[in-house]
């Protein structure tokens, strides 16, 4: 197989070259590469776009949300000065995907699109509240991650539309927030379960709390936990969410372990999670 290979400058282009039969969007061509090689896909036509003007820039709106390009790398997200301010958790998160390696060019939009339920950054963006913007040639659509993910591999995206932007809307000023992976074997595997956890707090009391699973479930999971409101963020409040991410799975036996390990892994770090929070 041989492929042709463009680089377009601008998203018209970008565009352009994507209605050609058998193309596909490249970012960083980490997951891309790996699915020809494995001769899952066969694109007629790989579309770089590594120099599409804008697609790379991290930035705030006015409204203090903020705003990063698919293009952007994860070493770029994690070394961020803005992201590592305005979104540490997003920014932490970023610096352990895979490898250095895999960081220096691996984008986020990639990421995101190849929707594979393992990774490290959706559990993240969806306690975050975070949307994606879709791009097609009859305009744009914005979509709330937590309806992007349809299923392993699978998002919302239709034929046709490329995602060039995920926006982060702002934090309330009592905003805490902790991603914890559990990756036993190795830190650059996909965790077995990853666990992001954010909460809300006034005087000592929860006004939101929710947690975003990676790993047990066919696609990544957005948990809110509204019993957890009104209450302080105690012992049993901690192990009552504990018990509903539990709940919330449907995990699948691998070599990461049985569905029942899984499930019980949810437990225990949703709980340390959210334990990390109120300290």
């Amino acid at each position: 197989m041989d492929p042709e290979f463009t680089v377009p400058a601008s998203l018209e282009e970008a565009l352009g070259d994507l209605e050609r039969d058998g193309a596909v969007a490249v970012g960083g061509g980490t997951q891309v590469g790996l699915l020809v090689r494995q001769r899952l896909i066969e694109p007629s036509l790989l579309v770089w776009l590594g120099r599409v003007a804008g697609l790379r820039e991290i930035q705030t709106d006015p409204d203090g949300s903020l705003l990063i390009g698919a293009a952007a790398t994860l070493a770029e997200i994690g070394a961020s000065p803005l992201v590592q301010a305005v979104q540490p958790m997003v920014a932490r998160a970023a610096s352990h995907v895979g490898n250095a390696r895999v960081r220096a060019v691996g984008t986020i939009g990639g990421h995101l699109v190849h929707a594979d339920p393992r990774q490290d950054l959706p559990p993240c963006l969806l306690v975050v509240g975070a949307e994606v913007r879709l791009l097609r040639r009859k305009g744009t659509r914005d979509v709330p991650l937590r309806d992007f993910f349809r299923g392993p591999f699978e998002t919302a995206a239709q034929d046709g539309e490329l995602l060039i932007r995920v926006k982060i809307p702002p934090n309330p000023p009592d905003t805490r927030c902790c991603y914890l992976r559990f990756a036993p074997g190795s830190s650059n595997d996909y965790p077995t379960v990853g666990v992001a956890a954010l909460t809300d707090l006034s005087d000592g009391m929860t006004r939101r709390a929710a947690v975003g699973l990676g790993g047990v479930a066919s696609r990544p999971l957005l948990v809110d936990l509204p019993q957890l409101a009104g209450r302080a963020l105690d012992a049993a409040a901690i192990a009552a969410a504990g018990q509903a991410a539990a709940t919330a799975c449907d995990p699948a036996s691998d070599q990461r372990g049985s569905a029942a390990y899984k499930r019980a892994m949810a437990t225990l770090w949703t709980e340390r999670a959210l334990r990390a929070c109120s300290e």
